[in-house]
């Protein structure tokens, strides 16, 4: 079992902290809140019935290694297995309880520069601009589900694909209980859209 005390913290969102991976530069291990998790492993502001369904605080790794599952499944044959969101590449007990390995992601001056940060910081440039188009596009050309998506949870990197682009890190796969957007790529990508508008809107991003 891996001690996260004696690993390097680099993140915390509202449900799951973020440490570097103690032995790959490249990865980054991400668990949830122990805080927020009951005995049972549900979410301790939940009821007993609701923590009870499915994998309790965990269903937030189910999502996301169904969508990248299903990303595999869809483009099977074309030799791709790098896509719009974070890629996931294990599993790991920690003292924290079950930890999700995936990628890091990270800005060529080797910060972690999330889409919020940077229109709210430093600002975005022509190629910010072009990669959050072509992110938006290729979620839907490739059907990949949103739950709950904002400008936090958009990672930027050019040394992923030798491009600028962002990568969905946070808010990945289905979270309505009648999947309705993983059965039809028409009700995902309107969501997708509607999430881009909002985005857009919020940050007053002049899109190319």
């Amino acid at each position: 079992m891996l001690s996260v005390e004696s690993c390097v913290r680099i993140g915390q969102g509202t449900i799951k902290n973020v440490y570097q991976h103690p032995h790959d530069p490249h990865k980054v291990i991400k668990t949830i809140r122990p805080e927020l998790v009951a005995d049972d492993g549900g979410f301790a502001s939940q009821g007993p019935r609701r923590r009870a369904l499915f994998q309790g605080a965990y269903r937030q790794f189910r999502r996301h290694l169904l969508q990248y599952l299903q990303l595999c499944k869809s483009t099977r044959g074309s030799g791709q297995f790098s896509f719009p969101i974070e890629t996931p590449s294990g599993l790991i007990g920690t003292t924290e309880g079950l930890g999700l390995i995936t990628e890091k992601v990270i800005a060529p001056d080797g910060k972690c520069w999330t889409l919020h940060n940077l229109a709210t910081g430093p600002g975005l440039e022509d190629k910010h601009l072009r990669a959050l188009v072509r992110f938006f596009d290729d979620c839907v050309r490739l059907h990949v589900v949103f739950g709950e998506v904002n400008a936090a949870g958009l990672m930027y990197t050019e040394s992923r694909n030798d491009r600028p682009e962002f990568v969905l890190v946070d808010g990945i796969g289905e979270k309505l209980l009648i999947p309705v957007r993983a059965m039809s790529s028409r009700i995902s990508a309107r969501h997708v859209r509607k999430v881009q508008a909002r985005i857009v809107e919020t940050l007053d991003i002049p899109l190319p």
